[in-house]
């Protein structure tokens, strides 16, 4: 009898300890549950986010996600087992896929498209260079959810290009060529994603308005560029010759350059400081995203983005450079820049 009590009391102990035990476990959870929604509002809030109540709760599902995978590659940075950092920018709350069909629409080529190849030369170079220093690099936009990085990229090299030709802080009009640049001889599709290339060839052809005249609104619409009167022309570009880094950096160190490159993941969509070195296929048909590149290190090229300020280090990525003939992700298979004349190029 005394031991079928001792075994009660002993099982009851043990009942008490599991339901203290699950208790105190919901209690944490729900803790933690708490702190990430105030995470998640705070966040709301500096990003302009808002969303019925359905849809918050996905948004805030994929945001816990993303959030747990930020806190793991902080602890493998921390670790030195990482390069660079992450972070819960304005694309916290979007999954992986979802950004990839808004945000990834670049169309890369792998035919030659211009008479004008740049070449390695084996010429000497500064060891580094960052084209901001100069003050020929625009201003870091936000192409918004219109797939447009490609018109973006070309804007960044066509300022750069005239900058570096006398311009003083001239903007030229991205809407322009989401508008302008389709149909007929032209392949782009606007918000659909397009070429740089193309890009060019437009400036080259008709000129391009000035962002003032002809403001982005983030969705392709009729082109209206005959309603625009302070116009620049361009005088063709140049394709850096492929899978080459040494063409590519000597490029480079002279020229704002329009790249592709494979920005597909989690890692590039949330990335926040630091040499961004990732293992991606570098395939010319994997090429997603349109990008600038305005300088170099050794063991970096400074590409400028189209994300907005909050994105990377002020819209800024450090991108590891490596001198393997595709580059990181590719970047060295898809490269062209634009060449300026200021004494034939402003119309008014």
């Amino acid at each position: 009898m005394q031991k079928e009590l001792l075994t009660i009391l002993a099982l009851t102990l043990l009942a008490g300890t599991t339901l203290l035990n699950t208790t105190q476990s919901l209690e944490s959870t729900s803790f933690l549950e708490d702190k990430l929604m105030k995470e998640y509002q705070l966040w709301q809030q500096e990003h302009g986010k808002r969303y019925s109540s359905f849809e918050n709760t996905h948004r805030f599902g994929i945001f816990k996600q993303n959030y747990a995978y930020v806190q793991e590659h902080q602890k493998r940075f921390e670790a030195g087992l990482e390069t660079y950092e992450l972070g819960m920018n304005v694309f916290a709350d979007i999954s992986s896929e979802e950004f990839e069909a808004k945000h990834l629409n670049f169309k890369p080529s792998n035919k030659q498209q211009s008479e004008q190849v740049f070449r390695a030369q084996g010429r000497q170079i500064p060891e580094s260079v960052d084209l901001r220093n100069d003050g020929v690099v625009g201003p870091v936009q936000n192409q918004g959810s219109c797939g447009s990085c490609w018109a973006f990229s070309a804007v960044g090299a066509l300022e750069t290009a005239a900058r570096q030709s006398g311009e003083k802080n001239v903007e030229f009009s991205e809407q322009e060529l989401v508008d302008c640049v389709k149909g007929g001889e032209y392949e782009s599709d606007g918000c659909n994603g397009g070429f740089m290339f193309e890009s060019f060839n437009y400036a080259t052809t008709n000129g391009i308005a000035i962002k003032s005249e002809y403001p982005y609104v983030a969705v392709a619409q009729d082109c209206q560029a005959k309603k625009t009167k302070t116009r620049f022309q361009f005088n063709g570009f140049v394709e850096v010759e492929s899978l080459n880094s040494q063409a590519y950096v000597e490029a480079a160190s002279q020229h704002a350059l329009s790249v592709g490159v494979n920005a597909k993941g989690i890692n590039f969509q949330l990335y926040k400081k630091g040499i961004f070195s990732s293992q991606c296929d570098g395939k010319i048909e994997s090429l997603n995203h349109a990008i600038l590149n305005v300088g170099y290190a050794s063991d970096y090229y400074l590409l400028k983005n189209s994300w907005g300020l909050s994105w990377g280090e002020a819209g800024f990525i450090r991108f590891a450079r490596i001198a393997n003939k595709t580059g990181q992700c590719g970047v060295h298979q898809d490269v062209t820049y634009p060449i300026y004349n200021k004494n034939s190029a402003a119309i008014q």
